[in-house]
């Protein structure tokens, strides 16, 4: 490395040598190198001194690591001087013809590929967006959820409003068909004006999954996943305190078919996007 001297070398050690291997290499050396001893001079031992001086600093070693650096890195850029650039730049375009006359490669074949079929997928998708009911904004077509796909709700985030009031409905929901369904069983006697209770007892297991398939559909629609799972606590809640038989696997089943339609929606979207 021109014009710098490593010190690491004359010292003898490694670049990430510690402090103590730096002094002992030095009191080692500095007997040899003594003027009075008979391989010793005075240009040597000077050296050695301005050597571990630098080292032995960590200011001064760190700037000399820095100096080295950039010495080798102007040795490599100076390597470069003796490339003929000429002769490559001939060399390139020698192979760019070469590609030009045998037709596009790989690549470009398979670029060309892919852009067509982006092409007419964003033809078929703007098509059923149009067709389904999606309006345009920009160049996404956005598509506007009908009641009977909820896969395509875009609910907001639940928050501690919409999170109590999703519980407390389902909960109250809950509540009243399970009072219908013990007047309805017998369990309770019911009231006179709710004779016609007893008139449900057959068809009580329709109205349990009637109410978890409402109030899961209405509170996935305000506030998503969330809210779902607070309609299910709400059930457990309502069912195993003195819920009428049959009720909490009724109405958890209405919460399982809307996630079976939810799971069979986004399953018929993945499959149009990749025709």
């Amino acid at each position: 490395m021109a014009e710098v001297v490593n010190y690491y070398e004359v010292l003898g050690v490694s670049r990430g040598a510690s402090q103590a291997e730096i002094r002992n290499a030095y009191r080692s050396l500095a007997k040899e190198r003594h003027p009075d001893h008979p391989t010793g001079s005075t240009e040597a031992f000077a050296l050695l001194q301005e050597a571990h001086a630098v080292l032995a600093d960590p200011d001064r070693r760190r700037q000399h690591n820095e100096a080295l650096d950039l010495a080798h890195a102007a040795d490599q850029l100076s390597g470069l001087e003796g490339i003929d650039w000429d002769s490559l730049e001939d060399e390139f375009s020698a192979k760019r013809r070469e590609r030009a006359s045998s037709g596009p490669g790989l690549g470009e074949r398979l670029r060309d590929r892919f852009r067509r079929k982006e092409g007419g997928s964003r033809e078929r998708s703007s098509r059923r967006g149009r067709d389904d009911g999606g309006h345009r904004r920009g160049r996404y077509v956005e598509r506007e959820a009908r009641w009977y796909e909820p896969h395509y709700f875009d609910p907001e985030p639940i928050t501690w409003r919409s999170g109590a009031i999703c519980f407390v409905a389902a909960f109250l929901a809950l509540l009243v068909v399970g009072q219908v369904g013990r007047w309805a069983t017998g369990i309770d006697t019911p009231p006179s004006f709710a004779a016609w209770a007893t008139t449900l007892a057959p068809f009580m297991f329709v109205f349990y999954t009637l109410v978890g398939l409402l109030a899961s559909y209405f509170a996935f629609r305000a506030a998503g996943y969330a809210a779902l799972a607070l309609v299910f606590v709400a059930t457990l809640v309502v069912g195993n305190r003195g819920g009428p038989p049959t009720m909490l696997q009724l109405c958890t089943l209405g919460i399982i078919i809307l996630l079976v339609v939810i799971y069979m929606g986004n399953r018929r979207e993945e499959a149009a996007r990749t025709r």
